[in-house]
């Protein structure tokens, strides 16, 4: 009884299939309905081939390996149509989950991601100098970091210099010399003391062995090379003073995303200190030079920073939109056929009609990836459920149609032929080459070809586009055995594949 019900399950299988075959039958395989054997009285069959899957080809008729007759093609279909289109009536689109998109036209800017620090802004940042050589007798200031106020005192210096310049200031005021006191004046301000150190001078008549050099500005002490009791010269730097109201972010861009980075762009980032605060600023110069250790090019975002939570030092990860065209065509990223060596859409006609376009593809742009050739604004694209069509209308013998030669060349024996499976893999990126065209990944088990989980190196595809992606990543990732090894034809960052 079991094995009767069991019979009779894989019975009405195979009817279901059959006649699913027969909805989305591909218009140039149609067979004539008035002929039962799908034979025509007028024309001669070019082969015959399995319903359920149009790899098995034969000269003759014949059973196919599920054991249902195998279907005629034709040169042309009824219709007159040859291009290797297929027609699916509207119920089977709907049970497939068919899905389409128009081709659209507009401006387009590319996400870009990438990381940076955060450092002083050189714009307010003072350096403190001696004007005098000398000895720094007494510190005020003990440790970097120390938060000064302007007026405040920073060290006191000896110098005989000084000590010589205030004594000829005095004889001058005694001898009532005003030209020369007044010139001797001036010295003493060269030299690095205040107008009220002058005046005081002046008025006590007593010379100072050290004098006390104050803060020019408020801030942080951002450095503090010299001690107390060391020997400062004018060229000797004491300490450099950074204010925190405003701050530089230098943010490094990989040599592949150089050329989308321009001043004025704007840019969002974040701190993995506070990763639920973003900050944003404008880029206002791009250094003129790459990095020769890092191949990173530079750009520079100020940034006010009014409260002090962004410090020196930290590190940031920023994003921009950098925009690559305002008037180009684009279409889903989900549109897009990738084979090995083409790439191909399904374009959606009227009356439930599709057929294979190949296009010239450009950068990808988020989920959008622009169009240089092959489709017209307004066209409609299928973007789900378009490998099944693939698989079930003939779509490889269509794409053989569109390469006369190859298929001539091929003959029959082309028709056992099929391109290598396309595997799908998870992993992170370890290192990324751009000039080899190479990424090695460090990626889960792939259970297509029973590998466990490892770190290997691929080569990439010509048609992957690389700019969003950077060492650290974590991606998905299919890829193809080619005679030159394991090639990755498709990398998504994981959240964007979500």
């Amino acid at each position: 009884m079991r094995i009767s019900l069991m019979a009779m399950v894989i019975a009405v299988a195979f009817g279901l299939g059959w006649l699913a075959s027969l909805q989305i039958m591909p218009m140039s395989e149609s067979a004539d309905s008035g002929n039962p054997a799908g034979e025509s009285a007028d024309e001669k069959p070019l082969y015959w081939v399995a319903p359920m899957d149009a790899n098995y080809r034969r000269d003759k008729p014949g059973k196919s390996p599920m054991g249902m007759d195998l279907v005629p093609v034709y040169e042309e279909s009824s219709s007159g149509r040859d291009d290797g289109g297929v027609q699916i009536n509207p119920a089977v689109r709907n049970n497939l989950g068919v899905k389409t998109r128009a081709v659209s036209r507009g401006a387009v800017s590319v996400p870009v991601r990438t990381v940076g620090y955060v450092t002083d802004n050189e714009d307010q940042l003072i350096q403190v100098h001696s004007r005098i050589a000398g000895w720094v007798e007494v510190l005020h200031v003990r440790s970097e970091g120390e938060i000064v106020d302007r007026g405040e005192p920073l060290y006191e210096i000896y110098s005989p210099e000084l000590v010589n310049a205030q004594q000829e200031f005095l004889m001058s005021e005694r001898l009532g010399r005003g030209s020369e006191a007044t010139a001797t004046g001036g010295k003493l301000r060269a030299l690095g003391m205040t107008d009220r150190q002058i005046a005081n001078l002046k008025k006590t008549g007593k010379i100072r062995e050290r004098i006390t050099v104050f803060a020019p500005g408020s801030g942080y002490v951002a450095a503090l090379p010299v001690r107390a009791g060391m020997y400062v010269r004018p060229d000797t730097e004491i300490m450099a003073i950074g204010s925190r109201d405003s701050v530089w972010v230098i943010a490094e861009f990989f040599e592949r995303q150089a050329g989308l980075v321009e001043a004025g762009q704007a840019v969002e980032f974040t701190t993995p200190s506070m990763p639920d605060t973003n900050w944003n600023g404008d880029i206002d110069y791009v250094y003129p030079e790459l990095d020769p250790k890092m191949r990173t090019l530079r750009a520079r975002v100020r940034v006010p920073n009014p409260d002090g939570r962004l410090r020196p030092g930290m590190f940031v990860n920023l994003t921009m939109d950098a925009p690559i065209g305002e008037d180009l065509l684009t279409i889903p990223r989900p549109a897009l056929i990738r084979r090995s060596d083409s790439q191909h859409v399904l374009l959606a006609e009227d009356d439930g009609y599709f057929r294979p376009v190949p296009v010239k593809t450009g950068r990808e742009a988020g989920d959008r990836v622009v169009i240089h050739e092959g489709l017209k604004e307004g066209q409609q694209v299928v973007v789900s459920a378009q490998f099944l069509i693939d698989s079930e209308t003939s779509l490889e013998a269509a794409m053989l149609r569109l390469e006369p030669e190859e298929q001539n060349s091929a003959g029959m024996a082309g028709a056992d032929s099929s391109a290598p499976e396309l595997f799908e893999a998870a992993g992170r990126i370890t290192e990324l080459d751009a000039e080899s065209s190479s990424v090695t990944l460090d990626h889960g088990p792939v259970p297509g070809l029973g590998w466990p989980a490892m770190t290997m190196t691929f080569g990439i595809a010509e048609s992957v586009d690389l700019v969003e992606l950077a060492p650290g990543e974590t991606v998905n990732f299919g890829f193809r055995e080619t005679p030159d090894g394991y090639l990755v034809e498709r990398i998504e960052p994981a959240q964007d594949a979500q």
